[in-house]
């Protein structure tokens, strides 16, 4: 998580908890034959707060991201962003929070 975003965010994901969730999930994605850069993960996790989603259910934060991703232009290459690969990171999300005692409304 930026510095910035880091302060803006008062929840109890930041710092080394939101850099470990980050990398967790990486790692978990990989395993399932997906690679992502662990920054477009981070953004996914940052967006997701920012927009203040992250209290919402899993498919409604992946359309609220998805979405917001679209309107800001943000695109891979070669492989585009879509609904899927958001919502795989939000449900590794949950899992990782699971493990940490966190609710999503903690978080």
């Amino acid at each position: 998580m930026t510095a910035d975003a880091n302060r803006r965010h008062t929840g109890k994901l930041k710092g080394a908890l939101f850099t470990e969730c980050a990398e967790w999930i990486w790692e978990q994605l990989q395993e399932d034959g997906l690679f992502l850069s662990g920054e477009l993960i981070e953004l996914i996790l940052e967006t997701e707060r920012e927009l203040k989603a992250h209290i919402r259910e899993p498919t409604e934060i992946a359309q609220i991201v998805d979405d917001e991703f679209k309107m800001r232009g943000i695109a891979t290459d070669p492989a585009p962003i879509d609904l899927a690969i958001i919502r795989s990171v939000i449900e590794w999300e949950d899992e990782f929070l699971g493990f940490a005692g966190i609710t999503r409304g903690e978080s």
